[in-house]
């Protein structure tokens, strides 16, 4: 095995058309790999509370969990967290008011899965724009903010999800928001924002110093904006077939579609060499 750690995206990476359940073979492949002696690293955008089903109980194959686009590091096994980074209030409050600029619907996620919506966040859920998965995340997870951004410091923001940003809106917002965060382009859709220094790439590499490796000892798949620099920097970064087309630049190879078990797919040929 070339390979001793295996970041695993979820959302068009390990998970198929069902945003629950695992692909087709991607539990037993990731399993193997871990059997091996691998550590697998399931990195995802999500926050801890919206984890999809398949990971309920804990499959024991997961070592370690990579929250919120890279914001947070957890020990799968106690949930105890290894490294966080938060939004400053100052970063909050530049978001809040390039946001308010254009209008645009903003989505705050603090340490506790707390989705915290602005006024034009909740009119966007309302007029059907999100994704039945999104707008069930809300409706369990979701609250209207009736105080300022920078309010929420104390709360420990996260990620902010910025659900609907038009392509033409994203250079001058981009340009707004400057080194107050970290911009990720996740797609026609929206934005995923983490606070500087964060971010999946940032989380790995803490942990493999943490795990007493190095970067050419990780093997990285993903689909997405959120992967596009750990796959570059990855000993190995795996494409999947559906990924942007950032993505499909920054990886050393690219595999099968989600739907298709590409994951699974890369992990035996890669690590199990099957």
């Amino acid at each position: 095995m070339n390979y001793k750690l295996l970041a695993l995206d979820l959302d068009g990476t390990a998970l198929g058309g069902d945003p629950d359940l695992f692909a087709s073979g991607l539990a037993e492949a990731a399993a193997g790999a871990a059997a091996g002696g691998c550590t697998v690293v399931v990195a995802t955008g999500r926050p801890a509370a919206c984890l999809p089903a398949a990971m309920d109980p804990m499959p024991d194959w997961v070592g370690w969990l990579i929250l919120c686009d890279g914001a947070e590091i957890q020990d799968a096994r106690t949930r105890a967290c290894l490294w966080r980074r938060a939004f400053s209030a100052a970063s909050l409050a530049c978001v809040e008011q390039a946001a308010a600029r254009w209008d645009l619907p903003v989505e705050y996620i603090d340490r506790s899965s707390c989705y915290h919506l602005t006024a034009a966040a909740r009119r966007w859920v309302e007029a059907s724009g999100p994704s039945a998965f999104h707008k069930n995340v809300v409706a369990r997870h979701g609250r209207l903010l009736d105080a300022p951004a920078a309010s929420l410091a104390g709360l420990d923001v996260l990620k902010i999800n910025m659900p609907f940003v038009p392509q033409e809106l994203r250079p001058g917002f981009a340009a707004a928001v400057g080194d107050a965060a970290l911009i990720l382009d996740c797609g026609p859709g929206g934005l995923e924002l983490t606070a500087p220094r964060a971010g999946k790439l940032a989380a790995v590499q803490v942990l493999v110093r943490t795990l007493g490796l190095g970067m050419k000892d990780v093997m990285a798949l993903g689909d997405s904006g959120n992967d596009a620099a750990l796959l570059q920097a990855a000993g190995l970064g795996v494409a999947m077939g559906n990924g942007q087309a950032e993505v499909l630049a920054a990886a050393h190879t690219v595999t099968g579609r989600n739907t298709e078990g590409g994951a699974a797919d890369a992990i035996r040929r890669f690590l199990l060499n099957g």
